[in-house]
């Protein structure tokens, strides 16, 4: 049987993909020839459920809530599992390839190869929609988003000599004024130090200018893709925790569906019109329960960087974040100290771990500095018994623990 045989590395993965997608896609185009559908007027009900996947189990809440018994919806991620590093299996990339719509989340989220997988498995491009596009996103931290630029600019130097318009020499000199404007913060693992490593033996008649600009352009290569391939771009997808935003996705599931299914469009809009009003009232209990907690109190060390959307709508400071934009590197022992000493300047109550990461590191922080160590929800819903079964439940036992945490 093919579905025994799953490939273990990735190239052979992606092949796979794209082998199940063409079979599945004439699977579906043959037996479309030999019994064709009906082709009634555009008011006639489908007679089967619309089948949608989404990469999220928090979009599929959304999605179950618009679409109703009209719509059955299958989430790629099950109940706590990380978004960044899940691997969907055959029986997945199965679903993808026979779902009428793909609901992704985007900007980032889901790892590369997911989205490869995407394009190749599911059975139209078109179907797939990236929610997190349409919500006005946010930028990620300042420090992260200087990062990513810097790498940019220094790859253009770098181009600039390949391309024979500046010698090397003066190229690093650009590269010195690009370094002037990013903070240094003493982690020697990250580009910006490296780069700066790199300068200091040029100084020092170690290296020449030629040598140092082809270690320059390593760096920065290796940089862009590890904030591509593994963590995010400037735009932060983790929208789901301002429900206001996420109004926008549900109108978009909504008109979607409705594009599929004209005839019930109207109940589709209807169920999102009382899906946003559970939202907006959620919304007010999150600003009330807020209330409880003092200003100069409201600070989030979290884990991940993930809940910047939360501290932006409801007025709080992120004051760091452990794993950074992405969850699948380890901080280095000078971030880690830099963090501890962080917490016990500002004075935050509370260290925030992730149900859907490592609570190691997290915990570490805390019982170093004698913070509470408090679990959140972040990228991913409970199991169906638990408190954050449902998006709204997951928001409400988030808060609540916040709140607790700072009151």
């Amino acid at each position: 049987m093919l579905l025994r045989h799953i490939p273990k590395n990735l190239r052979c993965f992606r092949a796979y993909a794209v082998a199940l997608a063409i079979a599945a896609a004439l699977a579906v185009a043959a037996c479309a020839g030999e019994d064709p559908a009906p082709t009634s007027g555009a008011s006639t009900p489908r007679a089967e459920p619309l089948q949608v996947a989404a990469t999220s189990n928090i979009v599929a809440d959304w999605a179950r809530n618009v679409g109703g018994d009209s719509v059955e919806v299958f989430s790629i991620t099950p109940p706590g599992a990380d978004p960044h590093s899940f691997q969907p299996g055959a029986k997945d990339i199965a679903r993808i390839a026979d779902a009428d719509l793909v609901l992704s989340v985007g900007l980032g989220l889901e790892e590369s190869w997911l989205h490869e997988l995407l394009e190749n498995a599911a059975r139209d491009p078109e179907a797939i929609v990236k929610l997190g596009e349409l919500v006005d996103p946010i930028e990620f931290s300042e420090g992260h988003a200087g990062e990513v630029d810097l790498l940019d600019a220094v790859s253009g130097v770098v181009h600039e000599v390949e391309e024979g318009e500046i010698e090397p020499a003066a190229a690093l000199e650009e590269v010195r004024e690009l370094l002037a404007n990013v903070e240094d913060d003493g982690d020697a693992d990250e580009p910006p130090a490296m780069i700066r490593a790199i300068l200091a033996q040029v100084d020092g008649g170690q290296t020449d200018a030629g040598d140092a600009i082809e270690e320059i352009e390593a760096i920065a290569g290796e940089g862009g893709e590890i904030h591509e391939g593994h963590g995010h771009g400037l735009e932060d997808p983790h929208f789901w925790f301002d429900p206001i935003r996420v109004k926008t996705a549900v109108n978009e599931i909504a008109s979607r569906f409705s594009a599929l299914d004209p005839a019930r469009s109207d109940a589709f809009s209807a169920n999102a019109a009382a899906y946003n009003a559970s939202l907006d009232q959620l919304h007010a209990w999150t600003e009330e329960q807020v209330a409880q907690a003092p200003e100069e109190r409201r600070l989030l060390l979290t884990s991940h960087d993930s809940f910047g959307y939360f501290a932006n709508r409801y007025g709080f400071e992120v004051v760091g974040v452990i794993l950074g934009v992405t969850t699948e590197t380890e901080p280095s022992a000078e971030h880690l100290a830099e963090l501890i000493e962080e917490v016990e300047e500002e004075g935050a109550p509370a260290v925030f771990g992730e149900t859907t990461v490592s609570e190691r590191l997290a915990a570490t922080v805390a019982e170093e500095t004698g913070a509470k160590f408090i679990r959140l929800y972040s990228g991913s819903l409970g199991p169906a018994d638990s408190e954050a079964a449902t998006y709204v439940d997951m928001v409400r036992t988030n808060v609540e623990r916040i709140v607790d945490a700072l009151k």
